[in-house]
């Protein structure tokens, strides 16, 4: 590795790391969360720099993606994003345990809304245990 691929590696990882904190504050600067396109809208950074932001960012547990569906500039539909604590019950960036956990809330609401709590009944036999004590406790 010459000293130029050393400057070139430090640098991408700074821009990345850049690229990842504007993501961060400004998702978590939205009340109703935020596309990928909305943001390069805002910020003017291009697609190759900001999806990657996104990914990265969605992978470490500091965004969610939601089920929630905005048009972009387009007029494709892209998932909108909101930012979680981390440590939380959906910061887990596991994508199957997030699932899991995703299914009970909605059962929840579901539940909440029609009365019929058998579905949440399910979804929270599904939750791992430690979880599961935590939550009927």
């Amino acid at each position: 590795m010459t000293y130029q691929d050393t400057s070139r590696d430090a640098f991408e990882g700074s821009a990345r790391g850049l690229n990842e904190r504007k993501v961060l504050v400004l998702v978590r600067c939205s009340p109703d969360g935020m596309t990928c396109d909305e943001f390069m809208n805002r910020t003017g950074m291009q697609h190759q720099s900001a999806s990657p932001a996104f990914t990265a960012l969605t992978r470490r547990g500091l965004l969610m993606r939601t089920e929630q569906r905005r048009a972009t500039r387009s007029g494709q539909k892209a998932a909108v994003y909101v930012a979680v604590d981390p440590g939380t019950l959906f910061s887990c960036p596991k994508r199957a345990k997030v699932d899991v956990y995703r299914a009970a809330v909605r059962a929840a609401i579901k539940g909440r809304t029609t009365g019929d709590w058998m579905d949440f009944d399910s979804a929270i036999a599904e939750l791992p245990d430690a979880e599961r004590r935590r939550i009927t406790q």
